[in-house]
């Protein structure tokens, strides 16, 4: 089963998921935008560490490589002290290089890989000057690999500066990539001097290998240049422009285009020195005053990117704090509204209708309009307030159907309580009848039939009153006089059917309150009835009473088959706290009686396992329902002695007659029967051969004796009752 979670967790994921997502993407566009304008802002750093002490040692070292090539082609002590005076100033560029670029500073602002890499290359060159100088002095070296060892700091330094100028600014790339191209020009036009210089001082043409080199410099130099100058911004190009137009570099043009064409050596050593060297001074000082204007222009650049960048992460951020804030708000205001539909229809299904059922079951009129009130809920919300509508309209059709069913119902006791109430007049005048044709037949046969039918009528009319008190109503019979216990209890066996096989045991001399007396009888009498249908029709079913310390008790117990821990605990639950009895259950009516008796008179009923396998249910009468008489002996189903000592057919209190056995009977009849144990049913009114003792059949006028004193004693017995109590 997937897990549930509330409404707020919900609204809560669904709106925090997107503000989590937009402060992602602001925190990436503020990052983004501060890392440009630091790249723009250390672009001044890097070229004032590394770029600018980078160009001065790459234009020492190219002015002693030409210096290395002249001592190499004419060995002599003034190229000799050229070559030492130009080596001191290359190393106080190089350390100065040293010094500046390997700060941490300067190394903090190597932020890229490339970077990085571009910085070990050139100082790996700076390390391996010192080797290419060994080779010089010695003259171990040609022309052709002088120029290639020292290029290897410019190619390095060109690879770092190409790096370190990869910033995200378009145009501002744009214009430090033609820069460094056409610097990058200048360094081939270095070694191109040097390499024509050689030759030239040691009076000679240019060899196979330095002809082919010497092509290979021109053509680089130029497309270096040509390709440099479109990138740059305008007021730059127009510096190199004239640069190209210039005097000098014309002519410097007309000698490569010589010296290209292999005529042979056709100008002196000055006359390159000096075209190459003015060349030079200008390619370097337009390339110097290039790279100033670049630099200055990125700071600038830099700071209104970052001022950009500020404004547009104050903005973002103000924006994503709305976002929350209004988020917040309506998340907030909706799960409000959601949990007053909720606290609203809780009460409506908790409180609201079960008290209204509640008054409803109890028979009260309720005014529909005012029990069910519009369903209003405080809500801008279209579906909330959609939702209390269908609430509101639930509510009201919930109290108009069980208003209606309430009335079903109640008219349905009504006419269910009036049909009992028929049944009972009828069966109340039916006994009248029986009592008048008993006293005038003296036929055994038909007096015992009599009997019988008599027994039949008062079970149909405690069915009749069960009837009555299902719908509602109470059964209508009552005592004028509080009943003693005993007589209680026989007369709630003489309303079973199978009565033969109930063994009354001694009873407490008490008695039950009149008010209470007809429902007390017919709750046993359910109790009864049922132990005798859920038992063997061998079995025997016990009924005692006992004064305890909250009442008086009342043990029934059969022996069947008993029932099960969990029926037993529901019949219990049942008989404690009676549900609203329903006509679709039609098993157990009687349990349902016996919970609508209990629960009206405060009555204890429960049922227990017994000790011979069957059940036994114990009825607690409570003490405001009983009051004690005389020294609390208890009465036996037994009967008094044969002296007895009072008249057949009285009570001590009023109320039910008590029979004294065999005090009514003929002479010759009265004699005790032997294993007779029926106290609550005279033995008279059983088949003769099934009386216990008794073998032989009697003789007519035995049985007619017999059924007479019978006769006679239920005559008296009903004969108090109607002067001591009524029958409704």
């Amino acid at each position: 089963m997937a897990s549930s979670r509330s409404v707020r967790f919900k609204i809560t994921a669904s709106l925090v998921i997107p503000l989590l997502s937009l402060a992602a993407l602001w925190i990436f566009g503020a990052s983004v935008t501060t890392r440009e304008s630091d790249n723009l802002l250390s672009v001044a750093a890097l070229y004032e560490h590394i770029g600018g002490p980078g160009d001065e040692l790459t234009t020492a070292l190219q002015r002693e490589h030409v210096i290395s090539a002249e001592y190499l082609g004419a060995r002599s002590q003034r190229n000799r002290d050229a070559l030492i005076a130009q080596r001191q100033r290359t190393d106080e560029y190089r350390e100065r290089m040293r010094r500046l670029s390997l700060n941490q500073e300067a190394q903090a602002d190597l932020t890229t890989p490339a970077m990085r890499t571009g910085f070990a290359d050139a100082i790996a060159a700076l390390d391996h000057v010192d080797t290419t100088r060994s080779s010089v002095d010695i003259g171990s070296i040609d022309q052709v690999t002088l120029t290639r060892e020292f290029a290897r700091f410019p190619d390095a330094m060109q690879k770092l500066v190409n790096a370190m100028s990869r910033i995200n600014d378009v145009s501002l790339y744009q214009h430090s990539r033609g820069l460094i191209s056409i610097a990058y020009s200048k360094d081939f036009l270095a070694r191109e001097r040097a390499l024509v210089a050689g030759a030239l001082v040691a009076g000679r043409e240019l060899s196979p290998a330095e002809q082919r080199l010497f092509a290979q410099l021109t053509a680089n130099r130029r497309f270096l240049f040509d390709q440099g100058l479109p990138d740059l911004p305008d007021d730059v190009r127009a510096a190199f422009d004239e640069l190209a137009a210039s005097k000098g570099y014309k002519r410097f043009e007309v000698m490569e285009d010589t010296l290209l064409a292999g005529t042979g050596l056709r100008f002196p050593h000055s006359l390159w020195r000096g075209v190459a060297d003015e060349l030079e001074g200008s390619y370097q000082n337009t390339i110097t005053w290039a790279s100033g204007t670049l630099v200055s222009a990125a700071r600038p650049m830099a700071l209104g990117t970052l001022v950009q960048a500020g404004l547009a992460g104050v903005l973002g951020l103000i924006a994503v704090v709305a976002s929350l804030v209004v988020a917040i708000r309506v998340g907030r205001g909706l799960t409000r509204e959601l949990a007053e539909l909720r606290a609203s229809a809780t009460d409506l299904a908790s409180v609201r209708l079960p008290r209204l059922l509640e008054r409803l079951r109890r028979g009260e009129t309720v005014d529909v309009d005012e029990e069910a009130p519009p369903f209003t809920v405080r809500s801008t919300t279209t579906e909330v307030r959609d939702v209390g509508a269908a609430f509101g309209t639930l509510q009201w059709t919930a109290v108009v159907s069980a208003a209606e069913q309430a009335r079903i119902r109640d008219a349905s006791g009504r006419t269910l309580r009036n049909l009992a109430r028929r049944n009972q007049s009828l069966l109340q005048a039916q006994l009248k009848l029986l009592d008048g044709l008993q006293r005038d037949v003296e036929d055994p046969d038909t007096l015992r039939d009599l009997f019988r039918v008599d027994h039949l009528t008062t079970r149909m009319r405690r069915h009749a009153e069960g009837l009555v008190i299902l719908s509602g109503g109470t059964p209508g019979r009552i005592y004028r006089e509080d009943v003693p216990a005993v007589d209680a209890v026989r007369a709630a066996v003489s309303e079973v059917e199978d009565y033969t096989r109930v063994r009354v045991h001694p009873v407490p001399d008490v008695t039950i309150a009149r008010a209470a007396a007809a429902d007390v009888i017919h709750l046993c009498a359910e109790i009864i009835e049922n132990a005798t249908v859920f038992s063997p029709p061998t079995t025997e079913v016990s009924v005692r009473g006992e004064l305890v310390a909250r009442g008086l008790a009342i043990e029934i117990e059969d022996r069947g088959l008993g029932m099960s821990e969990e029926d037993q605990e529901a019949l219990n639950r049942r008989l404690s706290s009676p549900p609203e009895f329903d006509p679709a259950e039609t098993e157990r009516l009687g349990l349902h009686v016996v919970g609508r008796l209990a629960a009206r008179h405060d009555i204890h009923v429960e049922l227990r396992g017994s000790p011979y396998g069957g059940t036994t249910a114990i009825v607690l009468l409570p003490e405001s329902l009983i009051t004690q008489h005389g020294d609390g002996e208890a009465a036996s189903s037994e009967g008094p002695p044969e002296s007895s000592k009072r008249p057949t057919g009285t009570s001590p209190t009023g109320g039910l007659p008590r029979r004294v056995r065999n005090a009514s009977l003929a002479p010759q009849l009265a004699q005790e029967q032997p294993g007779s144990g029926r106290a609550d049913v005279p033995d008279q009114a059983r088949p003769n051969d099934a009386m216990p003792g008794k073998t032989e059949k009697r003789s007519p006028e035995e049985t007619r004796a017999l059924l007479n004193s019978l006769q006679s004693g239920w005559r008296r017995g009903r004969a108090d009752g109607e002067r001591g109590g009524e029958e409704g």
